[in-house]
């Protein structure tokens, strides 16, 4: 019990660790555009810019920024949607601990070459390096639920939940601290290195610490030798043994479009309704992530084992369809905190509660390769939002846009009503 528990924390660490130096670049992603903008020449930068102008059509260059990171960061998304199935399903062959290794020793890797970034094509590069590393949450996720029971998965798959949000909240803020040290500046001013060099060389330093936890204190699962003859997991779908289980997938990646897609634009809603300024953009988004937090590391654990992971799935698609229903009817920026309040709660017993769901409907000697699929199809809706939310928005406006994410989460729940959970068979 007390190698389980140590083991959690151990994941819990990995997980915070890895989020936290992916996202220590979401702040500087518009000054790192602006440099590469201003220096021209790349035709990598040249066809991401023309995306985006194409996408765009209505000429306003700030739109067309927007849609520019939104297409770099769908980049990032879909190769973990291709990457986290084929992760998981060779950490099932190899073990888990292996393949967390090699995906965290590849991500240090790709922060390096970000640091050397002093072409476009190269930082396009680190993020392609990244974004296939980076479909290892799927590995976590089975080594999480190789060390619970059925009690208790959905508790262990909150205390991730948890871990991946506060990376979340302290990657951008350590982000931003880090773009006013200056003692790396020489590096780019000759050319050398990216612009905020600091920040690329502290992302490399935590992926470092990811790997040291991993190496010294994770242990391995146990491995199975299941052979798939499928070229890549997503094409033997059919052939999985649960069928809920690709339902539950098409649910994650029905629930994420509907919540990320609320979170890309409401930066732009809250700068433009309310004239949030960026700082207070960022305490904001540390509001959310606070209250998810605070869920999945609390709330999410005493329910785990009491009510079905289905009902906690329900639950939370209750609270967040509140959310925008408040959000479409209130103006006021009291209403907007009191509705992002619901949004943020719902999705913070969302999300663990599929995943538990998820695994319970896996087979124990695949959980690697189930999780995986149901990840990526996260990382799919994760690709689609940016781009298809940014459209709508400075398009049609906030009220069309945030009708779209409702209508999304009510199919959603249509969708979740339908599923029942599998007999377990006695022996």
């Amino acid at each position: 019990m007390e190698n389980s528990k140590r083991t959690k924390l151990i994941l819990f660490l990995i997980v915070f660790t890895d989020m936290m130096g992916f996202s220590l670049l979401f702040p500087l992603f518009p000054k790192t555009i602006e440099h590469f903008l201003a220096k021209g020449n790349d035709p990598v930068f040249e066809a991401f810019h023309s995306a985006a102008i194409w996408l765009g059509q209505d000429g306003k260059s700030e739109f067309t920024m927007v849609l520019f990171g939104g297409i770099l960061g769908s980049v990032y998304s879909f190769l973990q949607f291709l990457s986290a199935p084929v992760w998981g399903k060779m950490s099932d062959r190899l073990g888990r601990r292996h393949i967390l290794m090699f995906t965290t020793l590849g991500s240090v890797f790709g922060y390096t070459l970000w640091f050397f970034s002093s072409q476009f094509w190269m930082f396009v590069l680190s993020r392609v390096i990244t974004g296939i590393m980076g479909g290892n949450l799927s590995v976590a996720s089975a080594a999480m639920a190789d060390h619970t029971d059925e009690k208790s998965r959905a508790g262990g798959m909150g205390l991730l939940g948890a871990g991946i949000g506060l990376g979340f909240v302290m990657g951008p803020l350590l982000g931003g601290i880090s773009s006013l040290w200056t003692f790396m500046d020489p590096l780019y001013l000759r050319g050398n290195a990216v612009v905020f060099p600091a920040s690329a060389f502290f992302a490399i330093i935590v992926s470092l610490v990811t790997l040291l936890l991993i190496v010294v204190f994770l242990k391995e699962s146990a491995t199975f030798t299941e052979k798939f003859s499928e070229i890549h997991p997503i094409l033997g779908l059919n052939r999985l043994d649960s069928k809920n289980l690709v339902k539950l997938s098409l649910l994650n990646l029905l629930f994420v479009l509907s919540f990320s897609g609320f979170e890309f634009v409401i930066n732009f809603y809250l700068s433009e309704e309310f004239h949030f300024s960026p700082k207070e953009i960022g305490f904001s988004f540390l509001y959310i992530g606070c209250i998810i937090i605070l869920v999945q590391g609390g709330i999410v654990r005493r329910l785990s084992g009491k009510i079905p992971e289905k009902k906690i799935v329900q639950l939370g698609a209750l609270s967040v369809a509140i959310g925008f229903c408040i959000l479409l009817m209130e103006e006021g920026i009291q209403g907007t905190f009191i509705a992002i309040f619901f949004l943020a709660f719902g999705s913070a017993l969302v999300n663990p509660g599929l995943s538990s769901f998820a695994s319970l409907e896996s087979g124990t000697t695949n959980q690697g390769r189930a999780l995986g699929i149901f990840r990526s199809f996260g990382s799919l809706a994760r690709a689609i939002s940016p781009v298809l939310f940014a459209m709508v928005y400075f398009q049609r406006g906030p009220i069309l846009t945030f009708g779209l994410s409702l209508f999304v989460l009510v199919l959603f729940a249509g969708l979740l009503y339908r599923i029942r959970p599998q007999e377990k068979v006695s022996l």
